[in-house]
């Protein structure tokens, strides 16, 4: 146990770390993740052409270039846009970077179907590339697609996983270090995407059958995002945001005999909202103003 505490904890475990299980949740979703990356993988191959006598490695590499460029170009978009609101809006973009991740995961799974149902809508221009085999126009369209939601996704986890990090790395008592905790929870989510993908490994050359391949891909979406839910609902941030600013300004005009708390205000935040900057009154919800915080 000693061993196994040295590999997968902080050095100083607990008391270098800030309280809450969103460590352990976080390595939990690799593993579902895995697994439907698994299965999107095998998708991936079939757009590319494995299986098909009339594909090459020139038809492939193309594909993947294509692919390449459109991540790259919405990374420099996202960034621009996001780049400034990540930190601050962590939770947000924690959550979304996941509801990304698996709408790519879902997208490439079912790219095959898409193919097969809607190749007759696919733009002419597109039909007579003539690097693109006849059976693929629409599947460029669905993998570039997801290629695009998966550089949204490394945005928004990028930032908002650096705001965790350093939340948990700070406790309000003894010292943390950011190396170590990063380090160490890439080791559990290392350890757990490997037992994924030997379980995946086993399981999916048995799910031959479109029913049986949804089926366990959106059982393992749903465990992921019902896992990620949970671990972002425990983060307990001790800074304010102007989500939190206005459950903060609420709660104290409300009942100015309440003690307001990080542990209150973070039961009280909305983890998904259209407006971070909304005043909302307590408890009904409804929209009453909102907030600005800076220049």
């Amino acid at each position: 146990l000693s061993l196994l505490a040295k590999l997968f904890l902080p050095a100083g475990y607990p008391r270098s770390v800030s309280p809450g299980s969103y460590q352990i949740l976080n390595a939990l979703q690799a593993f579902c993740n895995s697994l439907a990356s698994l299965l999107s993988s095998r998708a991936n191959l079939e757009g590319y052409g494995v299986g098909d006598a009339s594909a090459s490695a020139t038809n492939a590499l193309l594909l993947t270039v294509l692919q390449d460029v459109f991540s790259r170009l919405i990374t420099i978009v996202a960034a621009f846009f996001f780049g400034s609101s990540l930190f601050p809006e962590a939770k947000t973009y924690r959550f979304l970077a996941d509801l990304l991740n698996d709408a790519a995961t879902v997208i490439d799974t079912l790219s095959p179907l898409f193919a097969s149902l809607f190749d007759t809508h696919a733009p002419p221009i597109i039909q007579s590339l003539p690097f693109l085999p006849p059976s693929v126009p629409l599947r460029v369209y669905t993998l570039c697609l997801s290629a695009s939601l998966r550089a949204l996704c490394a945005i928004a986890a990028g930032g908002s996983k650096t705001a965790i990090t350093m939340h948990f790395a700070t406790p309000l008592e003894g010292t943390g270090d950011v190396g170590d905790l990063n380090a160490k929870d890439s080791s559990k989510e290392t350890i757990l995407a490997l037992l994924g993908m030997m379980i995946g490994s086993l399981t999916v050359p048995y799910l031959t059958t479109p029913w049986s391949t949804y089926t366990v891909l959106f059982l393992m979406v749903f465990l992921h995002l019902f896992i990620n839910y949970l671990g972002v609902r425990g983060v307990v941030f001790r800074s304010l945001n102007r989500q939190r600013a206005c459950l903060a300004w609420m709660s104290f005009k409300s009942d100015r005999s309440l003690q307001i708390t990080p542990s209150r205000l973070a039961s009280l935040e909305r983890i998904l909202t259209l407006r971070s900057d909304d005043i909302r009154s307590l408890p009904s919800g409804k929209v009453i103003g909102q907030c600005t915080m800076g220049s």
